[in-house]
């Protein structure tokens, strides 16, 4: 059998895989758009094995081998490639900074097609003036071609790779350092598997085995993240919450904040369940606001109904309650609801000692608190 029908077969068999992945995903009963996003990352890498699999096929003369052919597929690998790894820096951005809206994903979005949509015209232009000057006697590419095939993937890699790295060690996020690890590890992976492919040998699929296998792994954990996240807001839920009570932890100051919204009933009875919801979804975007802006580490996550709760290690808990009522402040400032209802939270704050067996009873404190200041306000 020849390598390259080799390599065809395994291109196809990954495709395969990852149309059942794809078929899943669908299926999937949320509308988050971080899903959304993986989808058309799932999607696009299908499209680039079966790219990849033509390329193989006309490099084995199996379909017609001539400047044509050869320049049509290098560059449609080159194209899908560059647009692969744009969605990949797109889902990671959405996975490790949950608070952007989709008009900052489509602000982001519209500014990084720009390199490609460049790519796309020059490329062509240079492969028709002049196609010999792309290809050797062998009708194999030149150097600079792969050094343009990698270019643009390599700078959108290596850019959303560091920027996972340096968020994941913020001390904010440090409870979901695992997820920012898991997104940056797609690009060290891919460099070495692309390059093994590139300079030791064409015709071994070692990039299509890579991006398949950490494709699963990033699918996996994403379900995990299913099962520990609140479908409306995209914040922790209380499975998340019993998880991080188990973790393991140095005896430091920390304090349970509970965060209510204020009259939560008569929104959701004079307005309806579905601007109920919105209310919510507003808070939770102030409270990931307000997690952003403390230098502390916090554990955020959806208590029940409208109660929210945050875990933050710190020893001026005030300062916490301050940036919140800011952030919301800034949040219904910004609201495009024509309906001008107030949205109001009452907050309350207990000191917790780290251990689980006593968090219970720090829950009841910082309650007992939040209800003498919804009380004050009334």
């Amino acid at each position: 059998m020849s390598v390259f029908v080799f390599y065809t077969e395994v291109s196809i068999g990954c495709a395969c895989v990852l149309m059942l992945l794809l078929y899943s995903i669908k299926r999937l009963p949320t509308p988050q758009l971080r899903f959304t996003l993986f989808h058309r990352l799932v999607l696009w890498h299908i499209l680039y094995f079966f790219s990849d699999a033509l390329w193989a096929l006309v490099n084995d003369s199996v379909l017609p081998k001539n400047t044509f052919s050869v320049l049509a597929v290098n560059y449609s690998n080159a194209i899908i490639a560059a647009i692969l790894f744009y969605s990949c820096f797109i889902y990671a951005e959405m996975s490790t900074r949950p608070e952007m809206t989709r008009v900052q994903i489509r602000h982001l979005q519209s500014r990084l097609r720009i390199p490609i949509y460049v790519e796309i015209v020059l490329l062509l232009v240079a492969f028709l003036v002049a196609p010999d000057f792309w290809l050797d006697e062998n009708l194999e590419p030149c150097d600079l071609y792969y050094f343009i095939l990698s270019f643009l993937p390599f700078v959108y890699i290596m850019t959303v790779t560091v920027r996972c790295i340096v968020r994941g060690l913020k001390p904010q996020n440090r409870q979901n350092l695992k997820t920012y690890l898991v997104i940056a590890s797609y690009t060290p992976g891919c460099i070495v598997a692309a390059g093994l492919q590139i300079f030791l040998s064409l015709t071994t699929p070692v990039f299509c085995f890579w991006c398949t296998m950490i494709i699963l792994f990033v699918y996996l954990n994403s379900q995990n993240q299913l099962i520990s996240t609140d479908p409306l807001t995209s914040l922790n839920n209380r499975n998340q919450l019993q998880r991080y009570l188990l973790l393991q932890r140095e005896a430091k100051t920390s304090f349970v904040i509970m965060v209510d919204v204020d009259h939560f009933k008569q929104i959701n009875d004079t307005y309806g369940h579905m601007e109920g919801d919105r209310a919510l979804v507003l808070v939770s975007r102030a409270l990931k606001k307000a997690c952003g802006r403390l230098r502390m580490s916090i554990f955020l996550c959806r208590y029940g109904g409208d109660e929210f709760l945050m875990i933050a290690q710190t020893k001026t808990p005030k300062e916490v309650l301050k940036v919140v009522r800011g952030c919301l402040q800034e949040e219904i400032e910004n609201r495009k609801s024509s309906l001008t209802y107030t949205i109001e939270v009452s907050m309350g704050y207990a000191n917790w000692d780290g251990r689980a067996a006593t968090f219970r009873d720090s829950i009841v404190a910082a309650d007992q608190k939040m209800y003498e200041d919804k009380r004050s306000s009334v």
